[in-house]
């Protein structure tokens, strides 16, 4: 769902305010209008229908003779029944003004009158052209009134936005800035609204017991890291004299090497567990462009042994112009995690392949299909593969890496091949 500031939401609420304000205020006078022109034009027509009544009433004997100086008046016929039923009606109508030789607006009414027993059709008419311009007037008044109150609030909330609102803002950036274990360094922002002091010190409290809680977890999972390697270098020392003794090993090959190796596998889980916290919590903020063809040949070169060892081989493709944005030390670890999945899971149907083009960086191997979801690879702890070796967090490593320098990492599966691709997705 779309969002708005705060202001700009109470600008729209005044706005629609004042639009239904200023509609109804039409309205209404545009209705007063009516009725003072209604008013105004039927008290004339009412003088003008008396006038003609009184004469007829003082001139019974001679208003034959006078009818010809009442203007409008008209004798009905049998044709004219149209006008016996509507009569009596009012309209309005454009009619040349002789006087000012122009056309005005004239309001006409007309009545039926009985004259010595005749029916006559008597029509009046006043000039409203002042009336209907006074409340054009009016309403072009009350709408340039709108159009400019409108401005004005526009840009009054513009100022208050950039100018009152600006403590704000800046507070907003701080909390935007800040990270984890770093604190704040910019001071305090200087301001005279309540409000905006009370979210500031809230907001530095807040930190407080951040910066704390990040202290005492950070310390607990450093030492526990630390202390843990002590014993765990002893038993492995313990087990490597163990398997030194051939006597031991004839009896106890099995047991041995799993104490062997689940010594390695939990003092590694200790390590990356640590490596991944300090991730999550942005310790490695040192972004560069990094040129990947050289880092990749390096890591290359160091594994061949190991590649050789498994009967597996690698096969290159690499751009020279290919780069990442991101800490060359997370780099580092994200490209070992990778190497490591792909000879570890690999089979000699074909070699592991890396190659990159301007903007992808790809890293294959054969095997055999996963058992899973493939979208679940990426999470914490999980292993598609049942060996004790496998810590689970290799390839949640690689996505947590990702996602914290806008980096995507893609997984598919085709032609027997577990394919990996990074993109930059800033792109």
């Amino acid at each position: 769902m779309q969002s708005f500031r705060l202001l700009t939401k109470t600008t729209l609420i005044y706005l629609v305010f004042i639009a239904l304000t200023f509609f109804v205020s039409v309205r209404y006078l545009t209705l007063k209008s009516d009725s003072y022109i209604n008013t105004q034009t039927e008290g004339f027509f009412e003088y003008r229908q008396a006038k003609l009544q009184r004469m007829a009433e003082r001139h019974q004997t001679e208003i034959e003779e006078r009818l010809h100086e009442m203007h409008g008046l008209k004798l009905l016929t049998d044709a004219d029944s149209l006008i016996r039923k509507k009569a009596p009606y009012v309209r309005d109508s454009l009619i040349l003004n002789q006087e000012k030789e122009e056309v005005n607006m004239f309001r006409l009414k007309t009545i039926i009158v009985d004259i010595n027993g005749k029916n006559y059709a008597y029509t009046m008419r006043i000039n409203i052209e002042d009336f209907t311009k006074l409340r054009a007037d009016l309403l072009e008044s009350i709408t340039k009134a709108f159009v400019i109150l409108a401005l004005v609030i526009t840009l009054f909330s513009l100022f208050l936005s950039g100018f009152l609102l600006r403590p704000f803002y800046r507070i907003l950036e701080q909390m935007n800035l800040y990270k984890v274990g770093k604190g704040i360094d910019e001071p305090l922002v200087k301001t005279s609204t309540s409000e905006f002091k009370k979210m500031q010190s809230l907001f530095r409290k807040m930190v407080c017991r951040t910066e704390e809680d990040y202290r005492k977890l950070k310390e607990y999972t450093e030492n526990m890291a630390h202390e843990i390697q002590t014993p765990l270098a002893i038993i492995r020392n313990k087990t490597e004299n163990l398997i030194a003794d051939s006597h031991v090993m004839e009896a106890h090959t099995s047991t041995v090497k799993a104490i062997y190796d689940e010594a390695n596998h939990l003092s590694n889980l200790g390590t990356t567990l640590n490596l991944l916290t300090k991730i999550e919590n942005g310790e490695y903020s040192n972004v560069v462009t990094v040129s990947t063809q050289a880092v990749i040949e390096r890591h290359v070169d160091a594994v061949k042994e190991l590649v050789g060892l498994k009967a597996l081989s690698i096969e290159t493709n690499l751009n020279q112009s290919h780069s990442l944005d991101i800490d060359p030390f997370l780099f580092d670890i994200l490209l070992k995690n990778l190497l490591r999945n792909a000879i570890r899971y690999g089979t000699n149907a074909g070699s592991i392949t890396i190659s990159t083009t301007s903007n992808t960086l790809t890293i294959s191997n054969y095997g055999e299909p996963l058992s899973v979801k493939p979208e679940r690879i990426f999470e914490r702890f999980y292993s598609s593969n049942t060996s004790s070796s496998s810590l689970g967090l290799g390839l949640s490593l690689v996505k947590r890496i990702c996602d914290l320098n806008q980096l995507e990492v893609k997984y598919s599966y085709g032609n027997g091949q577990h394919i990996f691709s990074i993109e930059n997705a800033r792109n």
